[in-house]
């Protein structure tokens, strides 16, 4: 714990020099607040993808050249016959159009039936002809619409890709640059089409893709902030219901609103951007600096009613409270900064504005929290008097909690931990990173989108890609009829996942040119083995069709290619098993001045994602665990007190896997960083608690009675702390996305697994080792010692992680707590 000496001076410095104090926090709140303004809330896509990963790197060094992997689908249906009438062409017609004049669209990548880019190519004698397939425009008869017809079949990449195979539906694609896509205006111009579409009643629309995903998501903005609304109404009731004063409701909204603005200042100051799939990260730490400002003021009430002087209540509780403040607010911000690890933007400026969020706590609360009681009158009610309504509640409850905490129901506390422990670490083993489709685990299975998602995975060939680069070594090598066939067989090789709905490369529409050229017969729909022959169906390629329109499959100088499988759905299985094979055959079957790179597509930047997220949420865990530690062995010099103080944590880690596994829920970008949050976040109840206990211990010498007064002073205010939380996160849970919905329970049940573990689990564990706090000096070093050499040579051999660090320190507990037993059996020896 921090010297007494230095608590006080700080304390005091404060009272005496509040004026210059309150001068310097307002001028840096008005100074952070001016750069509210340039806080924006919207997804930038590029914030998704770790920029370092190879993966993500090939996808940006050719994303001009081959088009973006960030693409919209619209499919168009008929009711009733196929679409092959006058009137559903030129509705496919006028959708593309609409489409292609949308903010943020890449022209080039726009592909539908009735698009110019679609050809129909024909071979008159020695001629090669290619036009649109709706040549020369829009179809007046139906005459007009058998041409375009009978243009579907004999196209390779037409049907099944863009025409549904049994006629009644058809696909429109559109690749939107990540850094230009306007939400708001693509859900409204998405809505019109739609709607323009089907108002005849013949035909019904279904869009899906990343840019129509997060235009769903930005449709709820108003929703969000109605829930926010409630919440914080909400919030005012229970503080009004607890304190039954005006400075018990208005005290805390200042610590909680103050902290928002320099936190969001900040962010606005750096030009960060907030996502609106973590707003219930902010909103829950928000709560959090509530809840620190409704400890400081329930102790400041207890201390002023037994003091009855004002600055000595404000001095004596402050002394209390400076230790428990301090570890809690730098557990909590650096735990949360530790998600930094991770090589996305994403969450790299989630960690930096929420550990900063955090941090400003000390501010608002610690700082401030004296200077706004020196000024304001003291409290009218004593909180041990029990004539509020609240205080029977609270004490009723806590009451039951000191009995839960003493005799044989503590081994119960203890026993139901431990089978928790062990139930978590059980079922967690199957929890998979990105088990389900980005639109599933956001949205409920029958919303819009995800009906749409299915209906075009059903109707085509996938709404999924992955995209393989074909990489040569020299303009031209790609025209070499081994790299062609290899192409091919590569092509083949990856048809045969179970997912895989079809694939496409230059060589599918270089087989139907060589077969053309030998009059239609179908044996010779091959690549030739002649490289003249290949030459020339290069040359017919680039002086009929253009590079432009070749664009998705070879660039212009015949260096690189692409294979591009479709897929009907992924999970984590089918990412990761696509990757496997592809490297399997890339091994296999060596090219002579060809590379093949992984990997592109949808389904190559989920895989980078899921890579990154993976591999960072296992060290950030770890950096959790020894931050925690390392500030509880500081806060407490004892490792048994640390261990007692992180168990509950330790044992929400594992739990919160698995009630994701059981719940369905995805860990993903966005649900892993929430569930490291609610995890590090409870920690607080804790440090609370054990501080009060021992507090307490050293005024009564025995761990009961000081149980017993922990939990009927500070216990009632984590109580009610507890209750603020969960309510601050509980109305996500009627939220219309799954997403919001699912971690709103998922906190919920972490925040009342804390409280518990702080009210019940700490004190049982407390009462049953009787603990000695602290340890002199020399017994710590010896324990630092026994804890960090043995530590640091693991690491140096590779042989450390959190299992073998976390037994060493328990080995090293169960010392420490043999001499603590020695020292108290010797103590009453020579009483």
């Amino acid at each position: 714990m921090l010297p007494r000496s230095w608590m006080e001076a700080y304390i005091n410095f404060l009272l005496r020099f509040r004026w210059p104090v309150m001068f310097v926090v307002a001028a840096a709140t008005l100074l952070l607040s001016y750069n509210l303004k340039n806080m924006r809330v919207y997804t930038n896509f590029f914030d998704l993808y770790p920029p370092n990963h190879p993966y993500i790197q090939l996808y940006q060094q050719y994303r001009r050249m081959f088009g973006t992997a960030n693409v919209l689908m619209m499919e168009i249906e008929c009711k009733q016959g196929d679409i092959f009438n006058v009137d559903t062409i030129n509705k496919i017609n006028y959708a593309t159009l609409q489409i292609v004049e949308t903010s943020g669209v890449n022209p080039y990548q726009v592909r539908s039936l009735t698009h110019a880019k679609m050809k129909n190519i024909r071979i008159r004698g020695a001629i090669i002809t290619a036009y649109p397939i709706m040549y020369p425009g829009p179809p007046k008869t139906p005459d007009d619409v058998k041409l375009i017809k009978k243009a579907v079949y004999t196209n390779e990449g037409v049907h099944g890709f863009y025409v549904s195979q049994d006629n009644t539906a058809a696909l429109i694609t559109a690749g939107f640059w990540e850094e230009g896509v306007d939400f708001h205006n693509l859900y409204d111009r998405m809505a019109r089409i739609r709607q323009e579409v089907e108002k005849d009643g013949k035909h019904t629309v279904y869009i899906s893709g990343f840019p129509m995903l997060y235009s769903w998501i930005f449709s709820y903005k108003n929703y969000i902030l109605a829930v926010i609304a409630v919440t914080m109404l909400i919030i005012v009731a229970m503080l009004w219901f607890y304190f039954r004063t005006f400075t018990g409701v208005w005290v805390p909204l200042f610590s909680g609103t103050l902290s928002s603005i320099l936190a969001l200042g900040l962010a606005g100051y750096f030009g960060f951007n907030l996502d609106p799939l973590v707003l219930v990260v902010l909103v829950l730490i928000t709560a959090r600096a509530l809840s620190h400002s409704v400890q400081s003021m329930e102790r400041y009430h207890e201390e002023y009613h037994r003091l009855q002087n004002k600055q000595d209540a404000i001095m004596a509780s402050y002394l209390s409270l400076f230790s428990p403040a301090i570890v809690s607010i730098l557990a909590d911000g650096f735990a949360i900064l530790t998600l930094a690890l991770a090589h996305i933007p994403l969450i790299q400026k989630l960690a930096y504005v929420s550990s900063f969020w955090v941090f400003t706590i000390f501010i608002s609360v610690v700082t401030l929290h004296p200077i706004i009681l020196y000024f304001i009158p003291p409290p009218p009610h004593d909180p041990k008097a029990g004539r509020r309504f609240s205080d029977k509640i609270y004490n009723g409850v806590n009451r039951a909690m000191v009995k839960i905490s003493q005799g044989n129901a503590r081994y119960v506390v203890l026993g139901s931990f431990s089978v928790l422990l062990v139930v978590g670490m059980f079922f967690s083993r199957d929890l998979k990173i990105g088990d389900v489709s980005i639109g599933k685990a956001l949205l409920y299975p029958t919303h819009d989108y995800n009906v749409s998602y299915d209906e075009i995975n059903r109707e085509f060939v996938g709404a999924s890609q992955l995209v393989i680069l074909a990489e040569g070594d020299k303009p031209g090598v790609i025209k070499d009829p081994e790299v062609l066939k290899t192409l091919e067989k590569f092509q083949r090789y990856m048809e045969q996942q179970k997912l895989v709905g079809g694939s496409i490369t230059i060589t599918t529409m270089g087989r139907r040119l060589y077969q053309m050229f030998q009059e239609g017969i179908p044996k010779w729909a091959i690549i030739p083995d002649n490289p003249r022959d290949v030459g020339n169906i290069f040359y017919q390629f680039l002086n009929t069709l253009g590079a432009d329109d070749l664009d998705g499959f070879i660039d212009k100088n015949a260096q690189n290619a692409t294979i591009t499988v479709y897929y009907k759905d992924y999970n984590h299985e089918t990412v990761v098993g696509s990757l496997d094979i592809a490297r399997q055959f890339i091994e296999q079957n060596p090219v002579e001045n060809i590379q093949f790179r992984l990997a592109g597509g949808l389904l190559g930047i989920l895989a980078a994602v899921n890579e990154e997220v993976e591999w960072s949420y296992k060290w950030n865990l770890i950096l959790v665990m020894i931050t925690v530690f390392v500030l509880s062995m500081l806060t407490y010099a004892s490792v048994v007190g640390a261990l007692i103080v992180m168990i509950p944590s330790i044992v929400a880690q594992p739990l919160s896997e698995a009630v994701m596994y059981w719940m369905g829920v995805d860990a993903n970008i966005n649900s892993l960083p929430v569930a490291a949050v609610g995890i590090g976040i409870g920690i607080d109840y804790g440090y609370y608690v054990l501080s009060r206990i021992v507090e307490e211990f050293q005024r009564f010498g025995d761990h009961e009675k000081a149980i017993e007064e922990a939990l009927m002073t500070t216990g009632r205010a984590i109580m009610f702390t507890g209750t603020t939380l969960t309510v601050s996160v509980i109305f996500w849970i009627f939220f219309p996305m799954k997403f919001q919905s699912e971690m709103a329970i998922l906190l919920t049940v972490l925040l009342f697994f804390h409280v518990v573990g702080a009210l019940a689990f700490i004190p049982g564990v407390v009462s049953l080792l009787k603990p000695r706090f602290p340890l002199p000096n020399k017994v710590m070093t010896l324990i630092l010692f026994c804890i960090f050499i043995p530590a640091g040579t693991l690491y140096y051999f590779d042989y450390a992680n959190l299992s073998t660090l976390g037994l060493l320190a328990v080995i090293v507990g169960v010392g420490e707590h043999l001499y603590a037993t020695r020292q108290n059996i010797g103590m009453e020896l020579r009483g």
